[in-house]
């Protein structure tokens, strides 16, 4: 089954739904997280497609460059990525080649209060977060926001 799913990715790795395409101020990349889910984990890969042909710098301004959020299905939030961790407060560079990939990926143990949260439907919200792109400020009101949804058995 991995091997299935490694295999789609790589074929058509934003044909998924939760990806999030940006073209303004003249930079094509893509954004999206793919959740798959674990008995005991869920991993949440995260990609960015650079879809130029020349590199994207992405400039964060703490070592934070993505959030991660997952709702329940009346909207509780039961999991966020930076609750309790400290990061880094300096300038953090992503550089991605014309049309590479990276790729980070982070796991949730479904635990919510020290409790495992019920079978259901979920949903993941991963925001990228960075203030500059190829040194051209993001706007304020510019969110980079992927979405989709998940089911825990």
């Amino acid at each position: 089954m991995r091997i299935i799913l490694l295999i789609i990715l790589f074929l058509f790795p934003f044909s998924l739904e939760g990806e999030a395409s940006y073209g303004e101020s003249n930079h094509q990349f893509q954004f999206s997280v793919v959740p798959i889910v674990g008995s005991e984990t869920v991993k949440f890969e995260l990609f960015i497609k650079n879809n130029e042909e020349s590199p994207l710098n992405f400039e964060f301004p703490t070592s934070q460059y993505y959030e991660i959020t997952v709702t329940d299905q009346s909207g509780h939030e039961v999991y966020r990525y930076s609750k309790g961790r400290f990061f880094l407060q300096a300038l953090q560079t992503i550089k991605i080649e014309p049309h590479k990939t990276y790729r980070k990926v982070e796991l949730w143990d479904y635990q919510l209060h020290g409790k495992r949260v019920p079978a259901g439907e979920y949903i993941v919200s991963a925001t990228l977060l960075p203030r500059k792109i190829n040194d051209k400020p993001i706007s304020n009101n510019q969110t980079l926001l992927s979405k989709t949804k998940f089911t825990l058995q």
